[in-house]
């Protein structure tokens, strides 16, 4: 139930999927690239800091109370299913997409998300997470919101020319002014 792999510069996890009773792994201090525990539903703590994780599946992992993956390159992280979840740290890395819309926002006691590339966070209660998650207690980068939607703000499509067309300059383009 209980896995140590600590500092064995192990770049691969290959076959981790076949513990299903697997309740805590602890994998920090090597050189992983890749983490998929969806298999492992029974996990309930998961130290994966100080790797070189660019992707990590936690989707089926609804146990899950401690996620520790500080220190990777992870770009995106889904934490929507992890309805247990109490700690969750992911600091120093490269997020630009971070989904909480997990309703676990009473739960959620102990919170890191600095030193990425976050403008937002998805969560179900974004009143209650600007209240209680801030900048000042050090759980997100200054200018970071929260809310129920991240998506980029898109442009209306009936404003966007369907032509554009640059006429001629008149009158002679060499007199003090010219109207195109």
């Amino acid at each position: 139930t209980n896995l140590d792999v600590i500092s064995e510069e192990i770049s691969d996890l290959t076959g981790i999927e076949d513990f299903s009773s697997l309740e805590v792994l602890d994998c920090m201090y090597n050189e992983l690239t890749t983490l998929d525990m969806s298999n492992n539903i029974a996990l309930e703590l998961l130290d994966c800091k100080y790797n070189e994780l660019t992707t990590l599946d936690v989707s089926n992992n609804t146990a899950l109370v401690e996620l520790w993956c500080d220190d990777n390159e992870l770009t995106t992280l889904d934490v929507s299913n992890n309805i247990a979840l109490e700690k969750l740290f992911c600091n120093d890395n490269e997020l630009i997409h971070l989904n909480m819309k997990n309703g676990v926002t009473d739960a959620l006691t102990d919170f890191d998300v600095t030193e990425n590339s976050l403008d937002c966070i998805e969560t179900l209660d974004p009143d209650y997470a600007t209240a209680n998650w801030t900048y000042e207690n050090g759980n997100i980068d200054e200018g970071v919101i929260f809310a129920v939607d991240c998506s980029p703000v898109s442009i209306n499509a009936e404003i966007i020319p369907l032509k554009f067309q640059l006429h001629n300059a008149y009158p002679n383009p060499f007199n003090p002014i010219t109207t195109l």
